[in-house]
């Protein structure tokens, strides 16, 4: 026992010697008992255990710097808010991040995800069925009149149509239960750890989440060309076979507004709402073709009100922070 101490020391003093880490960090570890079965030497753990506590020189290098100390940031109406640089994920800003809320019709952001994850022909012809009908906002393209399967994303996701979503659900050729079994586990895949869905449109107050987790789902979501098109677009347009054109207006009201205009630029984002959720947003900015930030206001007090507060918090991280003068991650 003796001999095997003295060999301890003896291998802790010599990395110390060689690698000049924190002795605290290798007295930490070299205190720790060896668990049963552990196999590879000695110091390839200890090396292993003092490297992997190490934080990575590429994101700190990439995160932005608080060049005003003083600010702390800006009173929102929202339950919960969230900022962070989308290259480092650094928090800029955060406010009761952990209060899990109902998040309305962001929720279609996981549905479009889930629905183009099995590519499907998106100009192939369909239509709303009398069955994909659900109560709760307005329709936009008529029960029968055949447009493409890219129509009725455009549908869910620009103008938040839940009869357009439960359609794609539908031609999923999943059952609804079966789509959101899969709602929960691309959830999962993609870090969202404390999300729950019970629904493909955000019609049930079951769907909640936490400002994390939604920033998680707007990564992935827009990291698809297709989502992120949709989302972008202040209005658009289909026409179905009837020849009737009908006109789509994006629920989110800042594609409209001097924050989507340079040096800003919104990436694509989703509105939510219920009566439970409050007025809900998340959206991906961008400023001078760079320094990505997302932004997430979850249970605000009013459609202005999210507005408002994804707008304060946009001026003031760019107003607050620097970046570095290399490009941006995502």
């Amino acid at each position: 026992m003796l001999v095997k101490l003295l060999a301890q020391v003896m291998l802790t003093a010599t990395l110390l010697n060689t690698f000049p880490f924190d002795a605290g960090v290798v007295e930490q570890y070299a205190a720790l008992p060896e668990p049963q079965g552990r196999r590879g030497t000695g110091i390839e753990t200890t090396l292993s255990l003092l490297y992997g506590s190490l934080p990575r020189a590429s994101d700190l290098d990439r995160a932005p710097h608080k060049i005003d100390p003083q600010s702390i940031g800006v009173v929102t109406s929202a339950v919960s808010a969230l900022v962070v640089d989308a290259a480092s994920g650094t928090t800029l800003y955060e406010k009761d991040i952990d209060e899990s809320r109902s998040i309305g019709s962001i929720t279609k952001l996981m549905t479009a995800l889930v629905f183009l994850s099995d590519e499907p022909d998106l100009a192939a012809r369909a239509n709303i069925q009398p069955d994909d009908v659900r109560s709760g906002g307005r329709e936009h393209v008529a029960i029968g009149d055949e447009v493409s399967m890219r129509d009725l994303i455009l549908a869910s996701l620009v103008s938040s149509d839940n009869s357009a979503t439960m359609a794609l659900v539908r031609l999923s050729g999943l059952s609804e239960g079966d789509f959101v079994a899969r709602m929960n586990e691309k959830a999962a895949e993609i870090g969202m750890t404390s999300t729950t869905f019970r629904d493909p449109t955000g019609l049930s107050p079951e769907n909640r989440s936490v400002a994390p987790d939604i920033i998680a789902l707007l990564k992935a979501a827009l990291g698809n060309d297709m989502i992120r098109s949709a989302t972008e677009q202040a209005s658009a347009s289909v026409t179905g076979s009837s020849g009737r054109t009908y006109t789509l207006e994006n629920t989110n009201e800042l594609l409209e507004g001097f924050i989507n205009e340079p040096p800003y630029k919104i990436v694509g984002g989703k509105t939510g709402y219920l009566p439970e959720a409050g007025y809900c947003l998340g959206v991906r900015m961008q400023r001078d073709g760079g320094q990505d930030i997302y932004v997430v206001v979850l249970g605000a007090d009013s459609k202005e009100g999210r507005l408002q507060d994804v707008k304060a918090l946009t001026v003031w991280a760019y107003k607050t922070f620097e970046w570095p003068n290399f490009g941006q991650g995502t």
